[in-house]
Order: structure tokens, then sequence, then C-alpha cells
């Protein structure tokens, strides 16, 4: 599952993060894959940047379980982002099996785990591209702002293509509406607008606007390990129990 959306401040680490760490807890094993060049995923797990991570597997100088790290959470495993993740276009750009170089070294991974989880960057880059590749769907967190759905219309441009190059038809997608306040008025117009265009494919959870979880990533923390009662991390879990169901461990 590709957590993206080329907007950033959408929430897509968080519940990338959120979402990996829930299904862990829900008995699945599952690995968490930081594509993002920033390493959020991997600091909001409190884990530092390591030399090895998907960098040098994109690249074939390390294999899948080289760069695969322990999170200090039961049946969750990272492949931390490193420093080197920038370089990744210069590497391979002119490669032509650029775009799926994630595809095939995640392919060991479909029996060892029941979930991978990608974070991808905010951007349109090769990384990103790889992350859509290489998933069976894409969880595309929405901002409760008219301003986040004119960027969406771009982004859906970009699935549509995916599809067509990957030639199994087109790519599950599902929106995660983020940062709702029930108290405003635009809010819930955006919740209503995107369930009008896009019905069933609008997750049913709503990820609350929530300062908790707004601070957990600084303590290292998941929500559940950090307001494991707060709104956010019942949305949270609401949302796992909707992936879960929906698709075949």
């Amino acid at each position: 599952m590709a957590v993206a959306n080329q907007k950033g401040g959408v929430g897509k680490t968080a519940t990338a993060v959120n979402v990996a760490a829930g299904l862990a807890k829900m008995a699945r094993r599952t690995l968490l894959v930081d594509l993002d060049p920033q390493g959020n995923a991997t600091s909001a797990l409190g884990l530092p940047l390591r030399r090895l991570g998907a960098y040098q597997l994109l690249i074939g100088m390390s294999s899948l379980g080289e760069v695969t790290a322990e999170s200090g959470r039961e049946r969750l495993n990272l492949m931390p982002a490193c420093e080197d993740m920038a370089a990744l276009e210069l590497e391979v750009g002119g490669e032509p099996d650029r775009n799926e170089r994630l595809l095939k070294c995640l392919a060991t991974a479909r029996g060892a785990y029941h979930y991978v989880v990608l974070d991808c960057p905010p951007t349109l880059g090769l990384l990103t591209i790889n992350g859509l590749m290489a998933a069976n769907e894409v969880l595309v967190p929405v901002q409760c702002e008219y301003l986040a759905l004119e960027g969406l219309v771009r982004f859906v441009t970009t699935l549509d293509t995916v599809s067509e190059i990957r030639g199994e038809g087109p790519l599950r997608r599902r929106y995660l509406m983020t940062m709702y306040d029930r108290r405003t008025r635009l809010s819930r117009e955006v919740v209503q607008d995107m369930r009008a265009h896009f019905g069933a494919e609008v997750v049913r959870s709503v990820i609350p606007r929530s300062v908790r979880l707004a601070e957990a990533p600084g303590f290292g923390r998941t929500i559940f390990e950090h307001d494991p009662g707060g709104a956010a991390a019942s949305a949270y879990r609401t949302l796992c129990q909707e992936i879960s169901g929906a698709t075949k461990a």
C-alpha cells in the first residue's frame, strides 16, 4: 500500500506510520518503507537514519533483509530512509527499469509480511513513481481544505497514468480525509464534496485535527503510544480495521 499525495502537509507520513503500526497491533506482520529522503517516517518511530536503507536496495547494493530494521514494536519492521536517497535519480534515472526497481526488490516481502506500507515523498519524482508501481493500492490523504482538492486533480491524473503503464487494470485507490475539524463548515463541505465525487473510494474513517497527533513524532511515538485513548488513535484504529477487512492477509 503506497501512501502518497504530491501535496505536502496533508498528514501523509503520520498516516503511513500509524497505519503500519495499527496493522501490526492487529497481529499483521507489517513492513514500513520510508521512501522520503527527509526520513520523517523513520524519525517518527524514534529511530535514526541508517547507513543502509531503501537507497542501497534500489541501486542493487543490498538485499531486503540487509536494509530492514526492527522498529522496537512487535510485528512492525522498518526499511529506513538514508541520507543518499536524494541521489537515486542520478544513479538510475537512465536505466530502463528505473520505475520498477522497488517492485522487483519487494518480491521477497510478499511471503514475509501481511502488509507493506510505502511512505512516498510529497513529490512526483522517481521514488514516488517506484512506490506507485510497486503497490497493489494507494491510500491518498486529503486535507479538509479546498486547496487540497485542487492539487488532488493533478495527482489523480498521475494515478491514471501509472495504471496504464502497469497494464494490470486501474490501481486501487482509497482517499482518506485528514485534519478534519467538525466545528467548521469548510471541513464538512470538503468531506461531502469528496464523497460525492469519489464515492466508495473515500474511506469511512476521518482523521481529526489533533495536537496530540501532531506532537507524537517529536517523541518518536505512534499515536497509539502517545495518546491511545484519543480521537486520532480511535480514527486510525478504525481505518486499519477497514483496510484489513477489505484486503486479504
